[in-house]
């Protein structure tokens, strides 16, 4: 067992700082490729490093030259099969709970993980995965992916292309005609969804432009508060007429019949945006055509989101 371990107090009691990134550490994945994180990283994170009884020499090594490093954290997890990854969610799960407004990074090339990245960015979390052996291959398959599952939207689309200037002239907003680039996908957000709702932004743009796209403009609307300011006045009030306008935009997205938009609304009302096995049987009776499924699918990440509206 690696010595020195009981020398460190709490994780829970040394990771109190908002804002700052962890970096948590799949030993049993990554082995010491991660060692030169600890050059790159800033003073105020954190680096979690989860092992097992059945670590290496050369991290036991590394161990004892960082013993008394803060930004080092030490974690021994059970052995088992997949073992260390429960124990490295769990300890993700907390942190995240405790500091939303962190970053979070997990080093391995376990796929696996992908599902909490995804769950934990649905919900507004800043969260990514690195894979040290497979960089260059994981951005390829990545955008390959992302154009795959996003291949109606118009290409080369990304935050480079926003013109702050086509924000500034009058704000009035408009029920009919419907976004074609990924600016007027924003300013129809707009329309829908206070300023004030980063998270209910964030699921917008995510589900609208796709994973990537979404969380670049995300990132550049809430770094920006010149662009929060213009972006406000396109907010107009009436719900039931904002979430119709949102569930249009988002099956214009997925070129689904925006006709639908109505009845699509009156089945997430009736159920109050909360019984989702009763929302997609409704669903399920929309149509005869084999998409109907589709609706659901598209429509689902949306319905909390309406419920909050």
């Amino acid at each position: 067992m690696l010595s020195g371990n009981e020398k460190k107090q709490d994780i829970f009691e040394r990771t109190t700082i908002l804002k700052r990134r962890y970096y948590f550490i799949d030993t049993e994945n990554v082995g010491d490729k991660w060692f030169g994180l600890l050059d790159k990283c800033k003073k105020k994170d954190r680096i979690i490093t989860f092992y097992t009884e059945n670590h290496s020499k050369r991290l036991e090594d590394f161990l004892i030259r960082q013993v008394n490093n803060p930004r080092v954290i030490w974690l021994e997890c059970t052995p088992g099969n997949n073992a260390l990854d429960y124990q490295l969610i769990g300890v993700l799960a907390y942190l995240v709970t405790k500091h939303p407004k962190a970053a979070f990074c997990i080093y391995s090339n376990d796929k696996g993980y992908q599902k909490t990245v995804d769950f934990w960015n649905n919900r507004g979390i800043q969260i990514c995965q690195k894979s040290p052996n497979q960089k260059k291959k994981a951005v390829k398959k990545g955008k390959k992916k992302e154009k795959k599952s996003k291949k109606n939207l118009i290409p080369d689309i990304t935050v480079q292309n926003y013109k702050k200037k086509d924000l500034t002239e009058a704000c009035v907003p408009t029920e009919n005609p419907l976004p074609v680039t990924a600016e007027q996908y924003v300013d129809s957000i707009a329309e829908c969804i206070p300023i004030s709702n980063l998270n209910g932004w964030y699921c917008a743009l995510t589900v609208l432009l796709g994973q990537e796209t979404g969380r670049e403009w995300y990132q550049k609307i809430r770094q920006d508060a010149q662009m929060r300011e213009i972006l406000s006045g396109y907010f107009h009030g009436d719900k039931r007429k904002r979430s119709i306008r949102l569930i249009t935009l988002t099956l214009h997205a997925y070129q689904l019949d925006t006709n639908k938009a109505q009845d699509a609304y009156h089945i997430i009302a009736s159920h109050r945006c909360q019984n989702l096995g009763a929302i997609k049987i409704d669903f399920d009776k929309l149509t005869d055509h084999p998409s109907q499924q589709n609706y659901y699918k598209v429509l689902r990440p949306l319905i909390a989101l309406l419920r909050d509206f």
